[in-house]
């Protein structure tokens, strides 16, 4: 490491400590504890080697691209003779995971030349945020749409700065992120919105065509199938949207049992301390406890912990995120950045009040991961525009805060 600079060390410590929680977790959370994790992983099973897609059962309705990347993983790791050759899906998550960590570095490097402080605070949000690990633990999707999602913002980012053709591997990567989840759409809108503001039609032109080919034949797929939403094709109650969920739902903060229960069934189908509790604890109980009846007394010091936390990282990253969005006006590859958590935020709440349930599945915090490098350089930004005594005291307390959620980010 000698003749290195400080901010390169440190990006290097923590890709190895994302890269280490990584392969514990890889190594001890058993394949089947995700979200949905019996589904997925018949899915990869079915289309790697046999090519089926499921029909009308499980996630029929969700994309082949993760499966064909996680089936291909575990296929060449059972011909190798692995004891458990799910988890080498799980173990390309936390390489993708720790891809995250060094794109969103970079693409704060793009914008914010001059900033260490920016960038490695950036990169610090996505390898310390409980949700990235325990997703990329999971057998699921999300980390590779969270990948890819990163991986666009850097490449729009590259737009503005280098030759026209950056707009054929965007294009790409906006096609591919499609291929993974729904929730993708996000991305292709914001990149969308700031090469148009950019008045980059060329590069508009190029990356949307591609955006639109890639996934087509998919979207063709379910249509012609199923009929209905060739996106999301899921049943859904025979009501108006904006009668699906009273206003609670929108505005109830669920205090003090946030902090106090952040734990199932309190505070059900609250949009808020839902997702909250999902982003920093384990509301569903995936895991440090089971979902069912109550945690144990540690596991409920635990989550009381993670919701005491995570109250500063979030309120610098909502701050950093409103002026980022703010002064991005003039500069539309910012604009990317700071609009992605707008189109997620919107994006997400259609996408719980569409679909409503009683148990309140659909609020989980890991149908926004896509937008983690938004709230990231949100947080960088907070962090950026700090001064003096206040930015010491900031610092410090995110510190303390970050050691005492450590234990968490590892399974077991």
């Amino acid at each position: 490491m000698a003749g290195r600079r400080p901010t390169e060390v440190a990006l290097a410590a923590l890709c190895a400590l994302v890269l280490a929680i990584g392969l514990w977790n890889v190594l001890r959370y058993p394949p089947g504890n995700g979200y949905d994790a019996a589904d997925h992983i018949a899915y990869a099973d079915g289309l790697v080697p046999d090519g089926r897609l499921p029909h009308g059962e499980g996630e029929y309705y969700t994309p082949p691209g993760f499966y064909a990347l996680a089936g291909a993983a575990d296929w060449v790791a059972e011909k190798a003779g692995a004891g458990e050759p799910h988890r080498a899906a799980m173990a390309v998550d936390v390489v993708l995971l720790v891809g995250v960590v060094l794109l969103v570095f970079a693409l704060a490097r793009e914008l914010w030349p001059s900033s260490d402080r920016l960038a490695l605070g950036a990169a610090a949000f996505v390898a310390l945020l409980p949700v990235t690990h325990k997703t990329a633990a999971m057998f699921h999707p999300e980390t590779l749409s969270l990948f890819l999602s990163a991986l666009a913002l850097w490449l729009c980012a590259r737009v503005f700065r280098g030759p026209w053709w950056y707009a054929l591997p965007l294009g790409l990567a906006l096609g591919g992120l499609q291929l993974v989840r729904a929730f993708g759409l996000w991305t292709v809108a914001a990149v969308a919105v700031a090469l148009a503001v950019g008045r980059r039609w060329r590069e508009l032109a190029v990356a949307i065509a591609l955006a639109v080919l890639i996934p087509l034949p998919w979207y063709v797929h379910q249509r012609t199938t199923y009929g209905g939403s060739p996106v999301f094709n899921r049943p859904t109650v025979e009501k108006p949207v904006w009668e699906r969920r009273p206003v609670r739902f929108y505005v109830d903060p669920g205090v003090p049992d946030m902090v106090t229960k952040p734990w199932r069934p309190h505070f059900l189908n609250l949009a808020l301390p839902t997702t909250y509790t999902e982003l920093w604890g384990d509301y569903f109980g995936v895991w440090v406890w089971k979902g069912v009846g109550e945690p144990s007394e540690g596991a409920r010091r635990e989550l009381r912990v993670q919701a005491l936390v995570g109250l500063l990282p979030t309120a610098v990253a909502l701050a950093g995120w409103v002026g980022l969005l703010l002064a991005s006006r003039r500069s539309p590859p910012r604009l990317a950045v700071a609009l992605l958590p707008a189109l997620g935020i919107l994006g997400y709440l259609y996408f719980t009040v569409s679909y409503p349930t009683r148990d309140g599945d659909v609020l989980k915090a890991t149908y926004m991961l896509s937008t983690t490098a938004g709230w990231a350089l949100g947080f960088g930004y907070a962090l950026h525009r700090l001064r003096g005594r206040l930015l010491a005291v900031v610092v410090a307390l995110l510190a303390v805060a970050a050691a005492a959620q450590l234990p968490f980010l590892l399974y077991g």
